[in-house]
Order: C-alpha cells, then structure tokens, then sequence
C-alpha cells in the first residue's frame, strides 16, 4: 500500500457520494478493479442517512479514505466546495480524478492508458475519456428491472446496447457522446494542444462539458490556473471551470471510446432548479474559468486568442439553453426536464445582461435565436414547429437553409 511506506500514490480519485450506498458500491468496485493499483481512493460521505458507512466498510483496501461530513455540504454549496476541499486540502497524488456515486468506469485499463498518456506527452493538463450516458426516463429504461437494481453495463455485455466499431446505441435509452450526430468523435482530434481544445470545446459547450468523471487531471496545472481556488462559484456546472481553466494551460488528450458508464436521472443536480439558474451558473463557472488564465504571465501573449475563446463559449452557451427554449415553448418539453425545470426558459432578457457584463457583442445567431423565441411566445408555439417542418424538408433535398444552426 502506498501509505504504509511512506510513499505518495501517483493518483488521486475522489467519490463523492449521498444516500445511494447500492450505487456507491459499484463506483468503488470500478475504481478497485483497475490495473493501475498505485492509487488512494477518497471516499466523502455528504452527511448520508443510509448504510453509507457500512458499506464503505465492507471493503478491506487500505487504498481506501472514508470521510463524513458532519452536515450536508452539497445541497447548499454544490459539488464545487467538496472537490475544492479534494484538491487543495486532502489529495495527496500528482493526477486526480473525480467520480460521483452513480457513475462507474468501464475498462479496468482506464487508468493505466491515462497515466501512460501523461508520461507519454509533455504539458498534459488532462486526459479524459468518453461518456456512455444511461438515460433512467421510466419503467422500459431499467430492462425489467426494479428502479433501485438498476443495469450495469460491463465489457462484456456492452456490445448489446452499442455497436463496438460505430459506437452507435442499440437502445434509445444509452448513448454514446460524440460529435456530428453522433457520427464523429467528440473532439476532433486525440492530442490537442490548450487552443485547439478550446475552439473545439467553444463550437458546442454544453455537450463537450458533460464529461467529467472519466478525466484525470494534472494537479499541477490545475493549481497553476487557479480553478476552484475561490469559495464562491458556480453551484451545479462547475464543469466549465473544470475543465476551460486548466484547459488554458496545456494539451488535453481524448479517448473516443465509452470510459464511463453515467446514468441519469430527472433527481440529478442538472435537472433541478430552472433553465435560467443553471444557464447563468454555467456562465459564472466560465466566466471563473478564464479569470486567473487571463492574468496569468505565462499566457500573457495568449490573451487575445483567451478572451476570443471566452467570448465564443458564452455564445455557445447562450446558443444552447435559446434553442432548448425553443423546444420549451413549441414541445412543451426537454429531455428528462421537469416542469419545475422548464418553468423559466432562457430568454434574451437572460442573455444579454451576460453580453453587456462581458462586454461582447451576442452575435446574429443569438439575436436571431432570441427573435424566434419572442414570435413563439406570440403565435403560441407555431413558428419553431414550422421552421423545423422546412428544414426537415430541406434535408431531404440535401439543402441546408440558412436559418438553420446545430444544437
């Protein structure tokens, strides 16, 4: 064990984890399963009512940290604060990962291939693998199982839900994230050096930002662009924060391949609260993330090209969560949303006091967005309906309209 002679462990992993002790059990045993053994696992129990502690318990490695809060930290400051406390209090490893109670990783190879990555190339700040989310939306998505013994997707069985060399599901209830449809990798390339990262994370922010449990991180760099290092912050999508900052100061590498296996749930932190707080938390945590690259004297003949950046993620952001308004209004739905969720949509009202505070200019696509929002509140939902009819159309014929933009 590397505590026990006075060695640090290479790799840090973080679970954090509440009331959910059957699915923390299978998040532990992915990370126990790994072939790459010079690691020590944090276990933060977020104040649980349930055998959390038990089952923690249940497991003889001395690889193994249990901590319990003494109140519930994640309910009133998110995420966010107990990662902080991670990485810049407890962690003792050179690269970290961080893994919520209801994800597992996939390959026991995982974390073998990520460190070797990092001592294959120099100025690695992350490597992150792909994401197979499983979409929980009702009683057909558990595959006759009970909601509290839900699928758990293995090497071997996996080849029944996606096709091994497409990456194509097989079920509408799993999917891999990727670009184009679905059809290209997430990123375009493996190795990216931090500008090609964050055009390509700027084109679509809010699918590029939904992997996170899969990614381990460079310590060093982290710290070095100040992520995190502030109490105050964004409470559900520090995603952004995660991985733009770091992402300022050296290559990101991607494996275009299922990592993680992520289920989700209408219960999970991205779908409470409305559509608005989470959009304007989704700009805080980007707005965080470039503050201390920004500054940096490192990147001093880079800021152009950052402030560039930023401006071109905020727009992607806003882009996103308009045209989620937009099925909002014409659908009267969004995937997994709850009424709750959708009961305040994005609109320019949101948008353009961000515009203003960053002092940018929204774009025609936002402003065009924005329009077409407005004329659905005032025609009760007909014109998105009708736009999409045409470009449905269009496709047939192999013509791209000129309105049209990419979710």
């Amino acid at each position: 064990m590397n505590q026990s002679n006075g060695r640090r462990p290479l790799v840090s992993i973080l679970i954090t984890t509440f009331n959910r002790s059957r699915l923390l059990r299978r998040a532990v045993e992915s990370v126990l399963k790994q072939d790459f053994a010079d690691f020590e696992l944090v276990i933060i129990d977020d104040c649980s009512s349930d055998d959390t502690g038990a089952v923690v318990a249940s497991f003889s490695d001395a690889r193994i940290r249990y901590l319990r809060n003494d109140t519930n930290v994640g309910s009133k400051e998110g995420d966010r604060a107990i990662l902080r406390r991670f990485i810049y209090e407890l962690m003792q490893g050179h690269y970290f990962a961080y893994l919520c109670d209801d994800d597992y990783w996939l390959y026991p190879d995982l974390l073998s291939r990520q460190v070797k990555a990092f001592q294959t190339h120099e100025n690695v700040v992350a490597v992150v693998g792909g994401q197979l989310s499983y979409f929980l939306t009702g009683p057909e998505s558990y595959f006759g199982r009970p909601e509290n013994d839900t699928l758990t997707v293995t090497p071997e069985n996996l080849a029944s839900f996606i096709d091994p060399v497409t990456l194509q599901a097989k079920t509408p209830h799993l999917s891999v994230n990727r670009g184009s449809g679905g059809n290209a990798p997430l990123f375009a390339k493996v190795c990216m050096e931090a500008e090609e990262f964050l055009e390509d994370f700027a084109f679509n922010p809010t699918t590029k930002n939904i992997i996170g449990g899969a990614t381990l991180y460079s310590r060093a760099l982290f710290l070095k662009s100040g992520a995190l290092l502030t109490t105050k912050g964004s409470k559900w999508q520090a995603g952004y924060e995660l991985k733009l900052g770091p992402g300022c100061f050296g290559k990101t590498i991607y494996f275009d391949e299922p990592s993680i296996v992520s289920e989700i749930r209408q219960s999970n932190a991205s779908f409470q609260r409305t559509q608005a707080e989470h959009y304007l938390d989704s700009i805080v945590s980007t707005e965080i993330a470039f503050d201390r690259p920004l500054s940096h004297p490192d990147l001093r003949s880079k800021r152009a090209f950052l402030r560039r950046a930023k401006r071109k993620t905020i727009r992607g952001i806003s882009k996103a969560y308009l045209i989620g308004s937009l099925k909002i209004a014409s659908e009267g739905e969004l995937t997994l949303c709850s009424s709750e969720n959708m009961s305040e949509p994005v609109t320019l009202s949101h948008v353009l006091p961000v515009m203003a505070r960053n002092r940018m200019w929204p774009g025609s696509v936002v402003l065009a967005l924005g329009g077409l929002l407005a004329m659905e509140g005032l025609t009760g939902g007909k014109v998105f309906r009708a736009l999409q009819m045409v470009r449905r159309v269009a496709n047939r014929r192999r013509l791209r309209p000129a309105y049209a933009v990419d979710a």
